[in-house]
């Protein structure tokens, strides 16, 4: 043992090292710990040590020792003491299929998502806990592929508190009236949120804007492009982060290689007031 600083001995510097780890080594990682307080007017509780306290005691105290030992081991086991983020480094590129198995290409993804009708076509992108709508909305949106630059994808994660489809799901032009002049939205019923997939918001160029509140984030986009043969990938995502992830790419387990889409019909959208 050779990193202990010149003012403990080194006895005294490895038993504290073990205190520290075995505080670890009682408890597994996510398991809370009740310990009831002590009853300090009953004889039999004086003197009983409160666990609890000396543990956070002793983590103040040799946390303070890793700080001054600058590098030590102490320091090392603070800093694996939290352990990583689990998710992806970096964006996959994944291509997309349909539900029965065939491609999403730009010569077929008119014939299979219809602009006019409230049915969704929903894939897990970049992680498998976060789904997105591929929408086609028949003309040009930003960062439009594919006819008429229309086929966009966006989060389906409410950017409120995390509504998923079919509370959170794609309406067509016209089907509220004359809000939003007409256009499509993207509405969530959970608690009124709307949002507008012809809008970018973001400083990147990404995001639906947000129409009404009470989110004050717009939805994510991902990004899309083709290959020579007219295939359609998920390769990126601008705007905010997903709604409850740290990132779009933590929080969750990648896809990798191919996401396939499944389909839902909503029964129960509402317009926005």
């Amino acid at each position: 043992m050779n990193g202990a600083p010149s003012y403990f001995s080194e006895e005294a510097y490895d038993q504290r090292l073990a205190d520290f780890l075995a505080l670890f080594d009682r408890t597994p990682p996510g398991v809370v710990r009740h310990v009831a307080p002590a009853d300090l007017n009953n004889p039999k509780t004086q003197g009983q040590v409160d666990e609890a306290k000396r543990n956070i005691l002793k983590l103040m105290a040799i946390g303070g020792l890793a700080a001054v030992a600058g590098g030590g081991a102490v320091a090392g086991a603070l800093q694996y003491a939290q352990p990583p983020l689990k998710g992806l480094a970096s964006y996959p590129t994944v291509q997309l299929f349909y539900s029965d198995g065939s491609a999403v290409t730009v010569d077929n993804v008119a014939s299979h998502i219809n602009p006019d009708s409230n049915e969704l076509t929903l894939y897990n992108y970049p992680l498998t806990n976060e789904p997105n709508f591929l929408l086609y909305l028949g003309s040009p949106a930003p960062n439009g592929i594919g006819p008429n630059n229309g086929v966009v994808s966006y989060s389906a994660i409410c950017q409120h508190l995390g509504c998923v489809p079919p509370f959170i799901s794609y309406y067509p032009a016209g089907k509220c009236g004359n809000f939003n002049n007409g256009r499509a939205i993207i509405h969530c019923i959970c608690h009124g949120s709307t949002y507008d997939p012809f809008v970018s918001q973001t400083s990147d160029g990404g995001g639906a804007a947000i129409l009404t509140g009470p989110t004050v984030l717009p939805i994510p986009q991902t990004l899309l492009k083709t290959d020579a043969q007219g295939n359609i990938y998920a390769y990126s995502m601008i705007g905010p982060p997903v709604k409850d992830h740290f990132t779009s790419l933590t929080g969750g387990t990648g896809v990798s290689g191919r996401s396939q889409a499944s389909n839902l019909t909503p029964s129960n959208q509402q317009c926005p007031a």
